[in-house]
């Protein structure tokens, strides 16, 4: 004899909480396993640098690079209590990385249901894109959890809107704001849709009234006027840099084939998710049928919707117009958003099929990329060629580095404050630098390491040690020829 519902052991509350649970601990799993594996690489020792002094020394030196201080904030307070060894700095991106599979559960709740929002968080769970970005000591794990806390305080506000709604929304907007620069696409691809739909409302009732899209407006003002001081700041910045040039290619075919990979994990994911995204704006039209929801559900689609479409494409706008800016770790608050279409998509479609597909499709698709992510993947060997050269080297012996911009990944593993000497250009390298004994080359091409190497001057035929590091140079260490 069948119990009654209400007696059950496990209602359908307590399996999705289960579900959820699962989901969080293979998260917490797939990011706290071997975060000391490899080095810090070039960025994360910046962040280091940047966070180790007192506060106003900390937002000096940021002000002077390319993104806010949100991230190094947060170091800066960590670094006292836990340390700044490898994992205690890359500790703070995976509890944000777990942070942003719980987010992302509650925002595709509030988008289409607790089933997409189980099936979100368990292909952010296993995306070997945000696990990589949630063991590493830079901003990008935090801008992938504000971007989450953002929208989920948007779609909240839409459904119901309330005065600790509109509050939140506004923290977690600044929050959002100061945690990257590109936070600024997301938020304002949000901000237009909203206006619009203000403006509809506007038009529809003929007087100035505070409908909700107004509502979500004024709090997202809020939110920019919070971060106005270091919007002047960027701004500034961004002057000087477009002077100076900047490092990343232009986005050509192969160039975006590759950005979509690394997103998804691999090509035929990539495209199944986008197009369960796009597939998503049915439910914006006036269309008959069970896959189609209510105009509150439209508006909330056409919102998570230029949150995932508008970083990526007014990026890619401005790469192919005035200057290249658009990267694939750039893109990772982003990147979230096409999930929660996809998981969206494929609760309407079939609500107990699709998404125990989606994500079997998403595990096979992707495994092999999970799997080098998590076993495989490196970043530049600086712990190594450290602990070469502390092997080889003499006691009154004196190191140069080429290039300069390497120097805080040197500084981390080498610690002395009088460690070596870093030189910008081949000219310098060849000025004044005879008692040095030892270069280490960084990042660098083929002529230009050859250049280097004959302005140090007469050395050892083959390298003292060389690891793994961008550019033909990798990270090689050369021992000049003594005198005889």
């Amino acid at each position: 004899m069948a119990l009654p519902h209400n007696n059950r052991f496990l209602t359908e509350d307590k399996v999705n909480h289960l579900v959820l649970a699962l989901i969080l601990a293979a998260a917490a799993l797939l990011r706290f396993q071997n975060l000391d594996r490899t080095s810090l690489w070039y960025d994360e020792a910046v962040s280091w640098s940047q966070s180790k002094g007192t506060f106003s020394e900390l937002l000096t030196t940021v002000a002077a690079d390319n993104y806010p201080p949100l991230h190094n904030v947060i170091l800066w307070l960590t670094m006292p209590v836990a340390g700044d060894s490898e994992t205690a700095l890359r500790l703070p991106s995976v509890f944000l990385g777990i942070l942003a599979v719980w987010l992302i559960y509650l925002t595709g709740k509030a988008l289409a249901g607790k089933t997409a929002g189980l099936l979100a968080a368990a292909l952010l769970t296993v995306s070997p894109f945000h696990i990589w970005y949630s063991t590493e000591a830079r901003m990008y794990a935090l801008l992938a959890a504000c971007g989450l806390a953002f929208l989920f305080f948007v779609l909240k506000t839409l459904e119901k809107p309330s005065a600790w709604r509109l509050i939140a929304l506004a923290v977690s907007g600044a929050l959002f704001l100061y945690s990257h620069i590109y936070a600024l696409l997301g938020f304002g691809s949000v901000g237009m849709v909203c206006a619009a739909l203000a403006l509809r409302s506007l038009f529809r009732s003929g007087r100035l009234v505070l409908s909700t899209p107004l509502l979500i407006c004024i709090a997202m003002a809020a939110s920019t006027w919070a971060f106005l001081p270091w919007l002047i700041i960027l701004a500034v910045r961004a002057t000087s840099v477009a002077e100076q040039g900047f490092w990343i290619d232009y986005p050509d075919a192969a160039f975006l084939s590759n950005i979509a990979f690394n997103l998804a994990g691999s090509l035929p994911l990539f495209w199944m998710l986008a197009g369960l995204a796009l597939a998503s704006l049915l439910a914006c039209l006036p269309l008959p049928g069970r896959y189609f929801g209510k105009p509150q559900s439209a508006n909330a689609i056409l919102i998570c919707f230029a949150y995932a479409a508008g970083p990526p494409c007014l990026a890619y706008l401005y790469s192919i117009f005035v200057h290249p800016i658009l990267f694939d770790r750039y893109l990772i608050a982003a990147w979230p958003g096409v999930i929660l279409l996809a998981s969206a998509t494929a609760q309407r479609l079939a609500p107990r099929i699709a998404p125990v597909a989606v994500l079997a499709a998403a595990l096979w698709l992707s495994y092999p990329e999970l799997k080098f992510t998590l076993l495989e993947k490196i970043r530049p060997e600086w712990r190594q060629i450290a602990k070469d050269y502390g092997a080889l080297k003499g006691e009154q012996d004196h190191l140069l580095l080429y290039k300069g911009f390497a120097a805080p990944a040197l500084s981390y593993y080498l610690r002395g404050p009088d460690a070596f000497t870093a030189v910008e250009t081949v000219d310098e390298l060849g000025q004044g630098n005879k008692n040095a004994r030892w270069l280490l080359i960084v990042h660098t091409g083929g002529e230009e390491m050859r250049a280097a190497e004959e302005a140090f001057g007469p050395r050892k035929n083959s390298p003292a040690a060389k690891r793994f590091g961008w550019g033909a140079s990798g990270l090689t260490l050369l021992e000049r020829r003594q005198a005889e």
